[in-house]
């Protein structure tokens, strides 16, 4: 209870017909407890206009509040018997709704508390519009955010800022007269369940495919003559590149990217020349044959 009471002390500190105090009964205020029939602890009572009264109420702060608004008919701090208490702003009011005549203050009351009630209005839709402003600035950056994707390798440029920060995996995919855009489309299918399933996992890794061949002055410094599919992990910032070994398959390649992040894939410097040429993106068609030469 005593956290209350110090919170009910605090409450009206400010207020100048209520005082809050406490008497020691087991110490020096042994006598006057006695005197006024305290005889259990803790012990409360108002006193007002010379008369005090038990309260047998609640402890708790919201009760002890109530009884001294009921019984001690607090004051503000800043009143007519107190101007000494008041701010400047707060006495110039105090004076102004002195001066008045009881119908002018019963009309400025009314004015004010309409007021207070438009205000409390103007409050509500402000808020409203607030979280609707909340809800359209997370949409607005929505639109700026990049969806994740396997995307194609077009440049040089573009390679390096995808992968700026992060390992990229890099698919070098047969060429389109070898696969057809069936077979191509299942193996970027098979990279974008492999980034799904890392999503879950928290890793940011770029994913990205291109044509095997497209790349070629790349590809032979990176060692990728065995043919195509091949896949790389690539890290800029490291300066170091891996090639996977195994077949090409979700289970495959995620074992591929564990193996990566532990340690155990050889890795080697980039070499100075492995930069992506200009390449096409791809119509998701596919391609048209080859035109004849007439002989």
């Amino acid at each position: 209870m005593q956290a209350d009471w110090d919170q009910l002390g605090k409450a009206f500190a400010d207020t100048p017909n209520v005082v809050i105090g406490q008497v020691d009964c087991a110490g020096n205020g042994q006598s006057s407890c006695g005197e006024h029939g305290v005889q259990g602890y803790p012990t409360l009572k108002t006193w007002k206009d010379g008369r005090m009264s038990d309260y047998n109420g609640g402890r708790d702060l919201g009760s002890l509040k109530r009884e001294v608004e009921k019984k001690l008919d607090p004051r503000p701090a800043c009143s007519l018997e107190s101007k000494d208490a008041c701010r400047p702003e707060d006495l110039k009011i105090l004076e102004e709704s002195e001066k008045m005549s009881k119908a002018e203050r019963a009309a400025k009351i009314k004015e004010v508390q309409k007021e207070i009630e438009d205000s409390k209005k103007q409050a509500v839709e402000l808020e409203k519009k607030a979280k609707k402003l909340a809800e359209s600035l997370d949409l607005i950056k929505a639109g700026g955010q990049t969806v994740e994707k396997v995307e194609q390798l077009l440049n040089d440029e573009d390679w390096r800022a995808h992968c700026e920060g992060r390992t990229c995996l890099v698919a070098f995919l047969p060429h389109i007269y070898d696969d057809g855009a069936k077979g191509r489309n299942e193996k970027i299918k098979i990279l974008d369940d492999v980034m799904k399933a890392g999503k879950k996992d928290s890793k940011n890794i770029g994913y990205l495919w291109t044509q095997g061949g497209d790349q070629f002055e790349m590809e032979e410094a990176l060692g990728l003559q065995f043919g195509f599919p091949a896949v790389i992990a690539i890290n800029f910032g490291k300066g170091r590149f891996g090639v996977h070994r195994g077949i090409f398959d979700k289970e495959a390649i995620t074992q591929f990217l564990t193996s990566l992040s532990r340690g155990g894939t050889p890795l080697a410097p980039i070499p100075a020349s492995a930069k992506a040429s200009k390449a096409d993106p791809w119509d998701g068609k596919d391609a048209a044959p080859p035109a004849e030469e007439d002989l």
